[in-house]
């Protein structure tokens, strides 16, 4: 009985061992590169827009660094923090060294990108995390890329589980060939109105993409009411998740090529182990050239965001961005550009403002260049390969030390069984040399974390000299070719505030009013009392003509309209999104006195879109095969380049 004992504590100190001996390691084929299918480019984006914004984390303001801290360790992703990480310093290292990792690594997509989709079509939009007004922490775009119109968005971020004590185990990591990546793929809710524009999401964020998608809404009527068409851009969706933020719900289905119709594709959080080949490579003398995120997640991501953009409707994806940016150059011709008029002026004064918009986006563009090739290609570029090879190495180490543990471990169980009797006639539970074997591996394991630590440390001084290295970029002189319908100019600016400000002088020199002139008025979605808000035409006090509008009830639900409209409602072709808590539906076609009547495309959570038949504002069934329904929104007439 008493040799059974001996046994049973030699195999729980075996078992103690063993878990000692576990190391960081992750899975050698992404779900996001599983079944990926490159397609060629079919989408074209709407002239004055771009299709892509790569949105991600750059670094975090002074003031703004405790809160972030905070917010980053009380919401842990995948796991439980252990009592002492809460006011552990290495738990901030590994805080600041996702900000730089994602920094690093968001270049990989936007390269993968930029070979996917035509010139000037990609930008990156580097995010400062800082506090708003009301010292709450939030983020803030440090360039121009999110004011001009877009088709997606992507956030990007890398994350560490940020307990110290299990940085090698179980837990997300990023850390030598290890990454865990996160992200939001976003458009316009007007073009994918039953998930709110929330398209393809990491699993932990899609609750808070939802929730900022209907923040956005909300933001969005309320400019509207006060007549406004532009509102500031989103928080990353990741600052909204550590700060806690009210959540959301959506129909979601597995990440798929070819799954349900709108619904939001959820991305499993996934350790996914970097190209070890190119991490041998990282050294070498063309490193810059490198990318050991390419083959394993980045390009998958790429050939995704390319479907995506084929499914979508481009127009209704960047109109609302496109109409506050042509309100840069004309406030009169920014909702009038949301439906569009065949009047030869109005036409002539859009073309006009199209080419300063591409004008931007072209500065943009080249911004987002510079900015790649001063981090990728400059100093701190060279720091991050060096950061990433020396963790490639500790985690190498700690790998052989694992096995070690793991041979030394089995020799030791071995050895103690066969010495059973002996061991039981002594008296002793267990003998002292496993206690000292024990011992030593713990303390070897403990050297390889505090290693890794160490590296947390150096990625936060690489951090350090971010802005060093994209201050040129964002301060450089650039000159952009404005090709202009009676002539061409070339514009030279140092900021691109400096830009717009050029183009609106050049706007205004070049153009006269236009005859029809967009203003604000009262509007109804059913004939009842005008509360709403009208932006286009009007006629006495009413909304009568092109434009958009929207009213709102106590009950939470809300509507806006995209079309016609006659004595304060819907009248003629149009485009009606109905908000509730419960969700958003859309309905596309031909309006009669404020009710949909005629074929029209209906479009509702989790299922394929419909054409229905509507009579009066009532659904009387399928409408025959081939039937098509009345749209705005025709294909674009040039792709953007």
């Amino acid at each position: 009985m008493k040799r059974a004992s001996i046994v049973a504590a030699v195999a729980m100190a075996a078992l103690t061992l063993a878990g000692c001996a576990a190391t960081a390691t992750g899975t050698k084929v992404s779900a996001m590169t599983t079944s990926s299918v490159p397609v060629p480019l079919e989408a074209k984006a709407p002239d004055g827009s771009t299709l892509v914004v790569v949105r991600y984390p750059a670094m975090v303001e002074t003031d703004a660094r405790d809160i972030y801290y905070d917010a980053y360790l009380n919401h842990a992703i995948d796991g439980k923090l252990s009592k002492r990480a809460s006011d552990n310093p290495d738990a901030m290292n590994i805080a600041d060294s996702t900000i730089i990792k994602s920094n690093y690594f968001a270049l990989s997509l936007y390269k993968e990108l930029a070979q996917r989709l035509p010139d000037h079509s990609v930008l990156l939009s580097p995010h400062a995390v800082s506090l708003d007004n009301d010292g709450a922490l939030t983020s803030k775009p440090m360039t121009g890329a999110e004011s001009v119109a877009t088709v997606l968005t992507v956030d990007f971020s890398t994350y560490s589980f940020p307990d110290p004590d299990r940085m090698m185990k179980g837990e997300p990591l990023t850390f030598g060939d290890l990454i865990t990546p996160l992200i939001v793929v976003h458009t316009d809710h007007r073009a994918a109105a039953p998930t709110r524009g929330v398209l393809l999401s990491s699993n932990d964020l899609m609750g808070h993409a939802a929730g900022s998608a209907e923040r956005d809404i909300k933001g969005f009527l309320a400019a509207m009411q006060s007549g406004q068409l532009e509102v500031e851009p989103a928080k990353l969706h990741f600052i909204s998740y550590i700060t806690g933020e009210q959540t959301g719900q959506l129909k979601t289905s597995p990440l798929s090529l070819a799954g349900p119709e709108n619904v939001a594709q959820s991305y499993p959080l996934e350790k996914v182990v970097l190209d070890r080949a190119a991490l041998s490579q990282l050294n070498a003398e063309d490193a810059g050239n490198v990318d050991p995120l390419a083959n394993v997640f980045s390009s998958g991501l790429a050939d995704r965001i390319v479907d995506l953009l084929n499914d979508v409707d481009t127009n209704k994806a960047a109109m609302m961005s496109r109409a506050a940016a042509v309100s840069n150059f004309d406030p009169n011709l920014g909702a009038l550009s949301l439906v569009g008029m065949e009047d030869p002026d109005y036409q002539s004064r859009i073309r006009y403002a199209e080419r300063l918009l591409d004008a931007e986006r072209k500065y943009l563009s080249v911004q987002s260049l510079r900015m790649y090739d001063g981090i990728h290609n400059g100093e701190v570029g060279v720091q991050m390969r060096d950061l990433l090879s020396a963790e490639r190495d500790v985690l190498d180490q700690r790998r052989k030390l694992a096995q070690q543990q793991n041979m030394a471990t089995a020799a030791a169980i071995a050895s103690v069984v066969a010495a059973g009797v002996a061991v039981s006639e002594s008296g002793n539970n267990v003998s002292m040399s496993e206690y000292i074997l024990a011992d030593a591996l713990r303390s070897a394991a403990i050297l390889a974390t505090s290693k890794a630590i160490m590296l947390n440390r150096e990625s936060k001084a690489v951090g350090a000299n971010y802005l060093a290295s994209i201050v040129p970029a964002l301060e450089e002189q650039t000159s952009v070719q404005v090709n202009l319908i009676e002539s061409n100019e070339t514009i030279t600016a140092i900021r691109f505030e400096d830009l717009r400000e050029k183009l609106q002088t050049l706007y205004a020199e070049k153009q006269r009013a236009v005859d029809t002139i967009a203003t604000s008025c009262g509007y109804s979605h059913d004939g009842a009392d005008l509360i709403g808000k009208w932006q286009g035409v009007c006629a006495d006090g009413r909304a009568a003509g092109p434009g958009v509008g929207v009213v709102q009830y106590d009950d939470g639900r809300a509507f806006e309209y995209f079309g016609e409209a006659k004595n304060g409602q819907p009248h003629g072709t149009g485009y009606l999104i109905e908000h509730s808590p419960s969700g958003s539906t859309a309905i596309e076609g031909n309006f009669a006195s404020g009710k949909p009547d005629g074929i029209v495309m209906l479009s509702a959570a989790g299922v394929p879109d419909q054409l229905r038949i509507y009579k009066n504002g009532v659904d009387t069934g399928a409408a025959p095969s081939g039937a098509i329904a009345p749209t705005l929104f025709s294909a674009s007439s040039d792709e953007t380049g």
